[in-house]
Parts: structure tokens; sequence; C-alpha cells
């Protein structure tokens, strides 16, 4: 079945803080991600607000939040560039979407806007991923999108009780 919603990228804005201290916060998805920490508002009103006069290239990073376009516009997750390397021309990807909207299309849609913007805008070569060896959900979205699976770091982070691999995922632009 084809999602015809429309998405769009834009700027974070104060008025997201909320949402990414939800986002930023789901420990569901502490067990899938990279990330183990929890993230005070204040952290992320200090982001949101350096991350409005910082160049994409100094800060060596951008999030950008996915908005659903429909009756209303909602903000239903956030599409990250990181680790960006402007010697090499290539950086990381991160996504969320927050579960409602999960298995809709949207996950595609925010990469390939993400991956024009890093092609045309920022004139990026490649994207890479890394993703958790237990995260399939992920690596089919990434490999949806043209992502190939080119490494395996072993045992790489340290989960409860064991190590997990992680796959590093790249898409040459």
């Amino acid at each position: 079945m084809e999602n015809k919603d429309k998405i769009l990228l834009r700027a974070v804005e104060l008025t997201d803080v909320d949402n990414l201290y939800k986002w930023e916060n789901d420990t569901e998805q502490w067990s899938i991600g990279l990330t183990s920490r929890f993230i005070s508002k204040f952290d992320i009103e200090n982001y949101v607000l350096s991350s409005q006069s910082e160049d994409v290239f100094s800060a060596g990073q951008t999030r950008n939040i996915v908005d659903l376009l429909g009756k209303e516009r909602v903000a239903i997750g956030c599409v990250d560039l990181f680790d960006i390397d402007v010697k090499n021309q290539r950086a990381g990807v991160g996504i969320y979407i927050a579960e409602d909207y999960r298995r809709k299309n949207h996950g595609e849609q925010s990469l390939i806007l993400l991956e024009d913007y890093a092609r045309n805008t920022l004139l990026l070569h490649q994207l890479y991923a890394l993703i958790g060896e237990n995260n399939v959900a992920s690596q089919k979205l990434f490999a949806k999108v043209g992502y190939n699976k080119t490494a395996t770091l072993e045992q790489w982070i340290r989960r409860k009780e064991c190590f997990e691999n992680i796959f590093v995922y790249q898409k040459i632009l």
C-alpha cells in the first residue's frame, strides 16, 4: 500500500522541545539505538537555541524535524546528520519516527529528503548509519532506500548482559 502523506523536513524550533524531550528519553528505543542516558529539557532548549545560529559544518551535526502535512501539520520525528566530515564529504545518519507513525512509509520519505539535502545543499558524497544487529526494522528501512551493509563492528555496544554487533550501512550519493 503506497502512502500519499506529504513529509517535510524543517529546522528545530523551541516549540519542538517537548517532543524532543519525549523522543530523546524514550527508553524503549535505547535497546535498539546507541543512546542510553536521559537528556534534560534544559539541555534540549540549549541545543535548539545554539543550533539556530550555528553553521552545520562548524557544529558537525544538524537535526531536522519530520513534519507530516495533512489537515494539520504534525511533528512526527526527526532525522539527524552527525559526525559531518567536510574533508571526506560524509556524515552519519540517525532517524526517529514516533511510534504512532511507524510502518507508514514516513521513515523512507524522511531519509530520501535528508539525502537530497545532504547531496545538493551540503555537497556530501556519502552517508552511513550504525545499526544494531537486533534492530531489524532499521536494517530493512536503510536497505530499502539504497544503503548497503558494508561492515560489522563486532561486540561494539554493551547491552545489559551481553555485547551486540553493530552493522555499518553506507550509501554513496
